[in-house]
């Protein structure tokens, strides 16, 4: 197991021997330990990768201003491969060795479910900026908490859009056979039936998949003209260079794991066109701009290239949870995260739209808004 540990701010390498005033793992007088899972290589790795920065950008700049009521965060950051077993042995690790008092990452939709059992026995405060599989939050549970629209909502938003536009369309799906892409296929049902359509195809395809001929062949007889996509974006660059080379040209959307620097050179010129709808702006828009200041401040040269809209996510998590703990006082537990997590309305970040929570409720109901990929520009910019 490769792990990433990163020490921010004024944090020591040495753990404290000092007895804190809380009972729960983690708090020492002088630090709290806060865990994470991510992929940093693979199909996944552009999307975990780039949230380890912004927890370590949200950290450095915590640290840097006294901490959480004078205790350091200190990040243990664990790389999974993108493999829910691995997520599992990841998790044991941060519980048994490193003791964590809370988790800022999470990698997937299967993955947070495999260790959705370890976090609720020790309800470990979560704040997730890497999915929003509605099946991490609903039920509700007392110390999982996300940030983002939930796929299903998702497709909607970008599917009644779409339809306003071009009503004929005839809609399909090509989506991972996991959580996430159940989640896209029943918000594609759902606004289906109150657009008074049906779907023409649903196919769903396996985790780790590369040859997609037989699903974009089945996509152009079912006459589709609009697909949504559901996988990883290397996964989507294949689907849209086979459709491409057979001369299917459907409309095709994506959610916001595409909206990401690298999926422009990965898409190529078939993703010229492509919808994509997100609650995050793009890193060339000006919002962003404090925070990739903040990030040339804290980060490596190298690791700046590598920040993309998982970033911004990560780095709002852990100030929301920082916030938290920090009305917890010196008496700081786990009990009292997660109730305060629970009370957070209306945080701002700058960075997006505010993020709040309530009684049931785990996972925010962001603002987005639809892009589109300028292929030549290089950039996704506001449909029109």
């Amino acid at each position: 197991m490769r792990a990433f540990i990163g020490l921010v701010g004024a944090v020591s390498i040495g753990l404290s021997t000092s007895v804190a005033l809380a009972a729960d793992p983690g708090v020492s007088d002088t630090e709290i330990v806060v865990g994470g899972i991510a992929p940093f290589t693979g199909p996944g790795g552009p999307l975990g990768y780039a949230g380890t920065l912004g927890n370590r950008i949200a950290a450095a700049e915590i640290n840097e201003n006294g901490g959480v009521n004078g205790r350091t965060i200190r990040l243990v950051i664990e790389d999974d491969d993108y493999v829910p077993a691995k997520t599992v042995q990841a998790m044991q690790k941060l519980i048994d060795v490193d003791q964590i008092f809370s988790l800022t990452t999470v990698s997937g939709g299967s993955h947070g479910l495999a260790i959705m059992p370890m976090i609720e026995e020790g309800d470990i405060p979560t704040i997730n900026p890497l999915v929003t599989t509605e099946a991490h939050y609903e039920p509700p549970r007392p110390s999982f908490f996300g940030i983002g629209t939930d796929y299903q909502q998702g497709v909607i938003n970008l599917v009644k859009y779409l339809d306003a536009r071009t009503p004929d369309l005839s809609w399909g799906a090509i989506v991972q056979d996991d959580e996430s892409g159940q989640a896209r296929l029943e918000g594609l049902d759902t606004v289906l039936e109150e657009l008074g359509k049906t779907s023409s195809l649903q196919q769903k395809f396996r985790r780790g998949q590369t040859d997609f001929a037989a699903e974009v062949l089945n996509a152009r007889a079912s006459g589709a003209t609009a697909l949504i996509l559901g996988g990883l974006p290397a996964q989507h660059a294949a689907i849209l260079k086979e459709a491409k080379k057979i001369g299917y040209e459907p409309q095709f959307g994506v959610m916001w794991v595409d909206h990401i620097p690298q999926v422009i050179d990965l898409f190529g010129p078939e993703g010229d066109g492509v919808y994509v709808y997100d609650f995050v702006p793009s890193m060339t828009d000006q919002q962003l701009a404090p925070f990739l200041e903040l990030a040339r401040k804290h980060l490596p040269a190298d690791d700046i290239a590598r920040l993309n809209r998982y970033s911004v996510i990560a780095y709002a998590a852990l100030k929301v949870q920082a916030a938290a703990m920090e009305a917890c006082g010196q008496e700081l537990t786990r009990r009292c995260v997660n109730e305060n997590i629970e009370k957070t309305t209306d945080f701002e970040t700058g960075l997006m739209a505010p993020i709040s929570f309530g009684e049931g409720v785990r996972l925010t109901d962001m603002a987005g808004r639809v892009l589109r990929i300028d292929a030549a520009a290089g950039r996704f910019v506001p449909a029109e």
